[in-house]
């Protein structure tokens, strides 16, 4: 067995044992994100703000926005 094979993300189980709750969720979370085509994760950026209709990133997505408390250093 290579080393790749032992972690792929895939391996995110929900269910698997001595996780907290928070960690449940984030893999359910990311297991339903898994499922959605492109044009419906497409969607969700536009509906969350990250992306307008027409694909364009939002500024503070940009790679000109400021630096903010959640990127101080950019």
């Amino acid at each position: 067995m290579i080393a790749e094979d032992i972690h792929k993300p895939d391996d995110l189980d929900p269910e698997a044992p001595g996780l907290d709750e928070d960690t449940r969720i984030r893999r359910r979370a990311l297991a339903r994100l898994k499922q959605l085509s492109t044009r419906e994760l497409f969607e969700l950026a536009v509906r969350a703000g990250i992306y307008t209709p027409d694909g364009k990133l939002t500024p503070p997505y940009r790679p000109d926005a400021e630096p903010s408390a959640c990127r101080p250093t950019d």
